[in-house]
């Protein structure tokens, strides 16, 4: 026999209405392989029909089955049904016991139906799952191999069938059970030779034991679904920033080939050059655009600058003032790039070219002061 599991190892689904007072039939979270499975043991009566007509004798039946809840109102199971049964016959058969009173045979013999069960718990799907609810109707269908055997003889038929089970229960793991089950098989079944259809009612009475993890968690669909909205919204949000950085990226890309151009040009009169720093204070050092360190020509700058100016004088303080131009960036983020931008410089004084920290003074003046009147120019270090 079979057993809703309706019951959870942790908290209890007992709320089956919403705040309106309407029937919540889900949904409910998948759960695992191994949670909501019973195994369940019962006992009760079998009684073969020949036909509508011809009934046999009451005896013992045996169920033995292992299933599992799909969800709160869906459930599978798999099982053994037997143990005997009984018919009456015009003639004698293989399977005959003895003679009746009535000069008819009495056939008697051992079953056995090896099956598989769809289960479906009317009581979930129509007045929503609560686990502690007291009584489950559960219709279900059938389908299996059904042996009769007696004295050495078999005879093996595909089986059809369906019924009624209802769990009742007793405490958070433990449900009786009470099952009737109609079985189909073809009419010779219990040996004879008839040729029609036959059939078998079982009626049980027993027990089933839930294992680990039992009940169903109603999923919070209305909390994921504006997660979902946000996320969507947070989504086209970037998509436009994203398109935004993407135009900013162009201009950049225009004022930064602007002043490699500048560069190349400085590169080019080195002589030019290199008499205006001789003679010429404030120094300065300049800057791509969001950037922090120095590319090669300005490295290549700030070392002849050194060499020729700073190191002549050896007792001068120095000031660095580092710059960021307005044009870009927020506020915040060109006086964080200014102090980066003096930091990088003053560090590469002492450590490269020893020059006391005595000697030096910094200062980071963001965007806020144009001290060029060009943004190009304004992404620099000064030195003076």
């Amino acid at each position: 026999m079979t057993m809703v599991a309706s019951t959870g190892a942790s908290a209890q689904e007992n709320n089956n209405r919403d705040e309106n007072n309407k029937v919540v039939r889900g949904p409910y979270e998948t759960n695992r392989l191994f949670d909501n499975v019973w195994i369940g043991v019962a006992g009760g009566i079998n009684v073969f029909e020949n036909s509508f007509s011809d009934i046999g004798g009451v005896n013992p039946a045996l169920d033995i089955n292992i299933g599992k809840w799909v969800t709160p109102s869906v459930g599978l199971r798999i099982g053994y049904q037997g143990l005997s049964a009984s018919s009456w016959a015009s003639q004698q058969y293989p399977y005959f016991k003895k003679m009746g009173d009535d000069g008819r045979y009495r056939n008697a013999f051992n079953h056995a139906y090896i099956h598989g069960d769809v289960l479906w718990n009317i009581s979930n799907a129509f007045s929503g799952y609560k686990e502690t609810r007291t009584w489950n109707f559960v219709p279900f269908v059938s389908a299996g191999l059904a042996r009769s055997f007696k004295n050495g003889t078999a005879n093996n038929e595909f089986a059809i069938g369906a019924g009624l089970l209802n769990n009742i229960r007793v405490s958070n793991r433990v449900d009786l059970t009470l099952e009737v089950r109609q079985l189909v098989v073809r009419q010779g079944y219990d040996s004879s030779l008839e040729g029609g259809v036959a059939g078998m009612t079982s009626a049980t009475f027993g027990v089933s034991v839930k294992l680990g993890k039992t009940g169903f968690k109603r999923s919070h669909t209305a909390e994921y679904e504006r997660n979902i909205n946000d996320l969507k919204a947070l989504n086209a949000s970037l998509a436009s920033e994203k398109e935004d950085v993407e135009n900013d990226k162009d201009e950049l890309a225009a004022e930064n080939a602007a002043l490699k151009d500048a560069v190349k040009e400085l590169q080019a009169k080195p002589a030019v050059v290199e008499k205006v720093m001789l003679d010429v204070t404030p120094g300065a050092v300049f800057f791509e655009i969001g950037q922090a360190e120095l590319s090669p020509q300005e490295l290549f700058h700030l070392d002849f600058y050194l060499q020729n100016v700073i190191a002549q004088d050896e007792d001068k303080v120095f000031t660095l003032t580092g710059y960021a131009d307005k044009q870009t960036g927020s506020r915040k983020r060109n006086q964080q790039l200014s102090q980066m931008r003096v930091e990088y410089v003053y560090n590469l004084l002492q450590t490269k070219y020893n020059v006391p920290a005595e000697r030096l003074v910094i200062k980071a003046a963001g965007s806020e002061v144009d001290r060029w009147g060009n943004p190009l120019l304004n992404r620099c270090v000064v030195i003076e």
